[in-house]
């Protein structure tokens, strides 16, 4: 039997077919990155399935055969925020720099990230502690590990006492609620604003405020 000429054949001669599973992969990632500006500007409860799709611009037969609902949507949003965003993080940090700088190069990225996409951040900061218990357990761990990276610092020769027992869970929950607040209002975030504030509050602790400052 001839074969079919190749403009009839499902791939161009000499292409892999692209796998369903790559396909997926695709579509689930427009969905989510469709899904944020709704999440942010709408909020977690106020959000709908029928909204997502509109801003993805499918079905929503293609949402149901990817996510089981609202909730797994959000919640497979808010890993990819995080993930993402640590990366970019740790990017950004000298790993061979004193713990000081480490962290000022952390929260710089922190706040620049907020700055370039605070629909993001929103999502991450705003919303996640409201949608649900699974996705405010997973806020919650994303805090522990920054406290942790800040309890670092406990090994530095500080002077005076140091912080106390339960300084660096309270340092991230004020820095996430100053956040918090700014995004919620609709204010911009401004790096350069914020950055020495916020350095003298984590950081002076271990080192104390006036080497914090410089």
């Amino acid at each position: 039997m001839a074969s079919l000429p190749d403009h009839l054949r499902s791939t161009a001669v000499g292409k892999k077919r692209i796998s369903k599973q790559l396909l997926e992969q695709h579509q689930c990632r427009r969905i989510l990155l469709a899904s944020v500006r709704v999440f942010a500007r709408r909020g977690y409860q106020s959000a709908t399935v029928d909204q997502v799709v509109s801003a993805a611009g499918i079905g929503v037969g293609s949402f149901y055969s990817l996510f089981e609902g609202k909730e797994d949507c959000f919640l497979r949003l808010l890993d990819l925020i995080v993930v993402e965003a640590e990366e970019r993080i740790l990017a950004a940090i000298d790993p061979e720099a004193p713990w000081r700088d480490r962290v000022v190069q952390g929260l710089r990225e922190v706040l620049e990230l907020a700055a370039a996409e605070p629909d993001r951040a929103h999502v991450a900061i705003v919303e996640a502690p409201t949608a649900g218990p699974v996705a405010e357990a997973r806020y919650a761990e994303t805090v522990a590990r920054l406290a942790a990276g800040l309890r670092e610092g406990r090994s530095t020769d500080a002077p005076g006492e140091g912080p106390t027992a339960a300084f660096e869970d309270a340092a991230i929950a004020g820095l996430a609620w100053t956040l918090h607040l700014r995004l919620a209002l609709g204010q911009p975030v401004v790096a350069r604003e914020l950055l020495p504030e916020m350095t003298d509050f984590l950081v002076g602790p271990y080192v104390g405020a006036g080497i914090a400052k410089r």
